[in-house]
């Protein structure tokens, strides 16, 4: 586009600050994309091109690697791996399938619910790969002409339910937690965790009806039979034992104090953090004993330190990277330049710049990180809404929500790469096919959902 050109030659060309910061952010995209080298050690690129380059300081781009955000996943990881390591989402797997019984459509909703669920509070890679054994485990039992296609609509369930699940928490999935730091830096809103559960659970369970609905069409009952006679796969759960018991407590308390935790905090006048309840709910992990053992015997507690070796250290390191390249953006100029060069275009309908947004996020993020593509874009659409005379996060917040809405290729999610590899049963034009439909009344879905709470509940992101 001409805006475009005139701007590479009049600004970048002309400014040394902007063609340092276009050229770091080019080098980091083109990494991102390719990865040509692991995504975490492309987000330590920040560290070495910002104060080589003039862009910002060391002190000033090794702060963003401490952003409040980059510790309250940090404590949700560490609570997700404690719920891995004593199998508490094996047995919650268990309980909603046996719940929703053994017939053909209920087994399907029940794989569909219970990776959803998961996916909230685990990663979406994570819990696909947990889910996943539990669905080839049942296809021996399927029989009759239909039962391939009922394979390969579970396969594709599990990878999409898993992405609609994440987005139903702050620390689902990580761009809603990208959004979160953008919207404090950019705007001045801190997003918490209980407004964001407002807003992303309905989303998430209207969404995963719609990909129920859109999975159970032209279902065949009539040549597909499930027989768990010879098997109890799915039999009545057992009970907890006192670890996993412990685990759930504390666990429970952490989502209580995301939940209640600005009121409790107004009320004892005390500054109560998303990410502090994150850090008290894993200090306790570490804290708690695992057994039941009294005095004069040696404890080992919940998590020990050598269980970090799981952790997702390199997620972490991403949300700095992301968090440093948004302030060198910011602090270079280029974001109001992008602003202006793209409200140059003449597009300033609300709703038809919305679909726009989240139209190019919905198909970008099918081929590249949507952490990557979130900390690209939400800077820019949240400038763009502030000289537009609207909220802040009028269009952040369906472009963020739309980047997690990849369904349509193996290689756009790490779920959609699971099932896919993980049996010779999809092939890519099946995923394709579902994919298209499901991204189309995803965006009609998620556009509705911020259009009501933009209109109706303006205060939830607030």
């Amino acid at each position: 586009m001409a805006w475009i050109a005139a701007f590479l030659t009049a600004e970048v060309l002309q400014h040394p600050e902007l063609f340092s910061i276009t050229f770091s952010t080019v080098w980091m995209l083109i990494w991102w994309i390719t990865q040509a080298v692991p995504m975490p050690i492309t987000a330590l690129l920040p560290l070495i091109l910002f104060p080589g380059l003039n862009i910002l300081d060391l002190k000033s781009t090794a702060a963003a690697y401490g952003h409040e955000v980059v510790f309250l996943f940090l404590g949700g990881f560490l609570l997700a791996l404690g719920l891995e390591k004593y199998h508490v989402h094996t047995a919650t797997a268990k309980w909603i399938l046996h719940k929703t019984g053994n017939q053909p459509k209920r087994l399907l909703l029940g794989f569909s619910l219970a990776t959803a669920v998961l996916s909230m509070w685990i990663s979406n890679t994570a819990t696909t790969m947990m889910m996943l054994p539990m669905a080839l485990s049942v296809f021996p039992f399927v029989r009759g002409s239909w039962a391939p296609q009922f394979r390969k609509r579970l396969l594709l369930a599990l990878a999409y339910s898993s992405s609609i699940g994440g987005v139903a928490t702050l620390i689902g999935t990580p761009p809603n937690a990208v959004l979160r730091g953008m919207s404090e830096q950019f705007a001045g809103i801190s997003l918490g965790f209980f407004p964001w559960m407002v807003i992303g659970l309905p989303l998430a369970a209207l969404l995963l009806l719609v990909m129920y609905l859109l999975l159970s069409q032209k279902w065949d009952d009539k040549n597909i039979e499930v027989d768990f006679s010879e098997q109890n796969l799915f039999g009545s759960p057992t009970a907890l034992n006192p670890s996993q018991k412990r685990l759930i407590g504390i666990f429970i308390i952490s989502i209580a104090g995301w939940m209640f935790g600005p009121w409790i905090g107004r009320w004892l006048n005390l500054p109560i953090s998303d990410a502090g309840v994150a850090l008290i709910g894993a200090l306790l992990l570490f804290i708690v004993p695992a057994d039941q053992r009294g005095l004069g015997h040696k404890t080992q507690a919940l998590l020990e330190w050598a269980d970090t070796q799981k952790l997702a250290w390199g997620v972490i390191l991403l949300f700095g990277g992301g968090f440093a390249l948004a302030k060198g953006l910011e602090s270079s100029g280029m974001i109001q330049i992008l602003t202006d060069g793209l409200l140059s275009l003449g597009i300033s309908n609300p709703l038809v710049l919305i679909l726009l947004f989240s139209v190019s996020a919905l198909f970008l993020t099918e081929l590249m990180s949507n952490v990557a593509l979130v900390t690209l874009m939400v800077p820019v659409v949240i400038s763009a809404a502030q000289t537009l005379g609207l909220h802040p996060l009028f269009f952040a917040l369906p472009v963020t929500l739309a980047s997690s809405m990849a369904f349509m290729f193996p290689m756009a999610t790490p779920p959609n790469a699971i099932v896919f590899g993980g049996s010779d049963l999809l092939r890519v034009r099946d995923m394709v096919s579902f994919g298209f439909f499901l991204n189309m009344l995803a965006l009609i879905t998620l556009t509705i959902i911020c259009l009501l709470v933009f209109q109706a509940f303006p205060g939830l992101v607030s």
